[in-house]
């Protein structure tokens, strides 16, 4: 349970990072990260489902954030 709690809170800064423009690539590099470890845990299908959803999210993110900072 400690776990989803971790990811909870971490999909909540980016909800909130998102809403006010403050989102930092540390926050979701962290996130990616937790991603990337919980999937070894996961058998259920639905699960792994919506960490793909976050995943796929993050990159996103991750790819405006560089764009942003190179440009």
């Amino acid at each position: 349970m400690l776990r989803a709690d971790t990811l909870l809170d971490k999909l909540d800064e980016l909800r909130h990072g998102l809403l006010m423009g403050t989102l930092t690539r540390s926050q979701l590099a962290e996130l990616e990260r937790l991603v990337s470890v919980r999937r070894g845990d996961v058998d259920d299908p639905q699960l792994n489902e919506l960490l793909d959803d976050i995943d796929l999210r993050v990159q996103v993110e991750i790819a405006k954030y560089e764009y942003e900072t190179t440009s």
